[in-house]
């Protein structure tokens, strides 16, 4: 996969993220294993190419 387009969509998560928490607490959600996404990792599905998911665990954890 694309390096640099993998840390476009790692930077573009984190700062939706950034808009919802301050920065502390936003690192700590993409980087904490997450119950919506089935124990994984936000940050990792990112990577993987899979930020539909993220974003979507995102907005249950607005909710």
């Amino acid at each position: 996969m694309d390096t640099e387009a993998n840390q476009e969509r790692v930077q573009m998560v984190l700062a939706r993220v950034r808009k919802v928490w301050p920065h502390e607490v936003a690192e700590e959600w993409l980087h904490g294993y997450n119950d919506v996404l089935e124990g994984a990792r936000p940050i990792d599905l990112v990577r993987r190419g899979r930020t539909d998911e993220v974003l979507a665990a995102l907005e249950v954890a607005r909710a």
